[in-house]
C-alpha cells in the first residue's frame, strides 16, 4: 500500500452512517525500533516541538503550525491557518521524561473514528553512545480491523525510518531555516 493511500485512509473522515451501525471493537499492538545516528537529546528535541519539517501526514497541505509540546498535558496539534482557531488535536501528551520517553494518547489521523491510540516513545543510547535507539510502541483499540492496524504500523515506520531518521542524520534539525538536504 502506498504511503499516500495509507495517509488518506488515516486523515479522512469516514462517511456518516444512515442510522445506528454496530461495530465489533478490536485491539492491536505493535512495537518498532529504529537506530538514528545522533545523540538521544538531539533526537528527542528534533522529534518534538515544531515537527512540520518531518511529519508529513496532515489535515491541511500547509498548516500554520504542527507541534508536539513535550510537557505533560501538552498537545500534538495542527493549526490550519495563522491567527485561526481552526485545527486538529492529534493527541495529548500523557507522560514525558525527556529525553528518554514520551507517551501520546489520541486519534492522530483517525479523527472521526471511535478509536483509542496510545503511542509510546522510548529513546535509549545505542551501545556506541553516539546513536539513539528509538522505540515506538503502539496500542490501538476500538473501531479498527487488522487492515487498519497494519496501515497504522506502516505509517509509523514511515514517520521514524523515512522522515525523522534522515531529517536528524542530515542535520536538518540544527538548521531549521535552511532547506533540508534529506528531502533532495
Amino acid at each position: 500500500m502506498s504511503i499516500l493511500l495509507a495517509a488518506s485512509l488515516l486523515i479522512t473522515e469516514p462517511a456518516a452512517p444512515a442510522g445506528p451501525q454496530a461495530f465489533e471493537p478490536q485491539g492491536f499492538r505493535d512495537s518498532l525500533s529504529f537506530e538514528i545516528n545522533a545523540p538521544r537529546e538531539e533526537v528527542f528535541a528534533a522529534a518534538t516541538g515544531d515537527v512540520s519539517r518531518w511529519w508529513d501526514h496532515r489535515f491541511t497541505p500547509d498548516p500554520a503550525e504542527l507541534v508536539i509540546e513535550p510537557v505533560f498535558g501538552g498537545r500534538f496539534y495542527e493549526r490550519f491557518r495563522d491567527g485561526s482557531d481552526d485545527g486538529a488535536l492529534h493527541a495529548t501528551v500523557i507522560y514525558v521524561n525527556a529525553p528518554g520517553a514520551l507517551r501520546l494518547d489520541g486519534p492522530f489521523g483517525l479523527s472521526g473514528r471511535a478509536v483509542t491510540k496510545l503511542v509510546s516513545w522510548r529513546l535509549e543510547e545505542a551501545q556506541d553512545g553516539a546513536a539513539t535507539v528509538f522505540h515506538v510502541d503502539i496500542a490501538l483499540s476500538g473501531e479498527v480491523d487488522a487492515a487498519l492496524a497494519g496501515v497504522v504500523s506502516h505509517v509509523w515506520r514511515h514517520f521514524i525510518a523515512a522522515r525523522l531518521t534522515p531529517y536528524v542524520e542530515a542535520g536538518c534539525h540544527l538548521a531549521p531555516d535552511v532547506r533540508c538536504a534529506a528531502w533532495d
